[in-house]
């Protein structure tokens, strides 16, 4: 009898999730580091990246990439990816909306969509440029080690916006 009541209390606690009321300090740092992401700011990213940080996105549609899409191996490189980006592209924000974030095993995975605002020649409009988008960011001892993104590229939804 014990034994039935133990296994019926083991099972209804396996089938309940639990939740969490704080988020670990690897999704902690996620977060902030994605804040910065969204809001283009380079500079307050950067600290956050491992000297030998991976950056890859296989989904990016480029010829010149080959199959492997964007895949940059140092802080360095892959900062200079981010800036060469910004200024040829001059972005406002990336404005990520994330609606599951969840974290594994130092593993931080986001789930929205990417929600890219460019300026115009009118400067009452923006340019907007949104896809669904995954992010993956893995911590390890304090530092982002790896970001794998993954969007949409091909269904992103583009169109004219006001400017507020």
């Amino acid at each position: 009898m014990i034994t039935l009541t133990s296994l019926s209390l083991a099972l209804a606690l396996w089938q309940t999730p639990v939740q969490a009321d704080t988020v670990s300090p690897a999704e902690d740092l996620a977060r902030t580091y994605m804040d910065h992401y969204a809001s283009v700011d380079w500079d307050a990213m950067e600290p956050f990246l491992a000297e030998d940080v991976v950056f890859s996105d296989p989904t990016v549609i480029d010829d010149s990439l080959g199959a492997t899409g964007l895949h940059e191996t140092s802080r360095e490189a892959m900062m200079a990816l981010l800036r060469s980006f910004g200024a040829e592209y001059n972005p406002i924000e990336l404005g990520f909306d994330w609606h599951t974030i969840f974290e594994s095993n130092g593993r931080v995975v986001f789930m929205g969509h990417v929600n890219a605002r460019y300026p115009t020649e009118n400067p009452d409009q923006h340019f907007l440029w949104r896809a669904e988008q995954v992010t993956v960011i893995t911590v390890q001892n304090g530092e982002i080690i790896r970001q794998d993104d993954f969007a949409n590229y091909a269904g992103a939804q583009q169109s004219l916006v006001p400017a507020n």
